[in-house]
C-alpha cells in the first residue's frame, strides 16, 4: 500500500474498522486533490471530473517516455489520463458516499458495501495516491 493510504488508514486498519479506515483515506485523497489542484469545487466527484483527464490541471502521466526514449502513443497517455478521472469519480460517488451517508450496520449487515468492498477501495485509493505521486 502507498504510504499516503497507511498513514491515513492505520487507526482504523489496526482496530479492524475498515470503513473507518477507508473512508479517512478517500477524504485523505479528496483535500491532496484538492490542495495539489487548487480547485474549489465543492463536489468533490465533479471536482475529480475537472482536473484529472485529457489536457486538465493534474497530468498522471507528463514526462513518461519508453524506455527507448519514444513517446507512449496518445491513445495511451488519454486512456491512462481518462482513467485517473472516471476511477477518483467512482471511489467517490460509489463508495466514500454510500459509506459517509449510510449507516454502517445496514451497509454491512446487507453486504450492500461490505469490509472486503473497503479493503479493496483501499487498494484502490493506494494506485491513485501513486498516480498522483506522478503528477508533475
Amino acid at each position: 500500500m502507498h504510504d499516503t493510504v497507511q498513514d491515513a488508514s492505520k487507526d482504523g486498519y489496526e482496530s479492524a474498522d475498515y470503513y473507518k479506515a477507508f473512508v479517512e483515506t478517500a477524504k485523505r485523497y479528496i483535500n491532496t486533490v484538492k490542495a495539489k489542484s487548487g480547485s474549489g469545487q465543492t463536489s468533490e466527484s465533479s471536482m475529480m471530473g475537472e482536473v484529472f483527464g485529457k489536457d486538465s490541471v493534474l497530468s498522471v502521466t507528463k514526462d513518461y517516455t519508453k524506455p527507448d526514449g519514444n513517446d507512449f502513443s496518445q491513445q495511451t497517455v488519454e486512456n491512462i489520463e481518462e482513467g485517473q478521472k472516471f476511477l477518483s469519480m467512482g471511489v467517490v460517488k460509489g463508495a466514500r458516499n454510500p459509506v459517509s451517508h449510510e449507516e454502517v450496520n445496514d451497509l454491512k449487515d446487507s453486504g450492500l458495501f461490505s469490509e472486503k468492498d473497503c479493503l479493496d477501495a483501499l487498494s484502490l485509493l493506494s494506485h491513485l495516491f501513486r498516480r498522483l505521486d506522478d503528477k508533475k
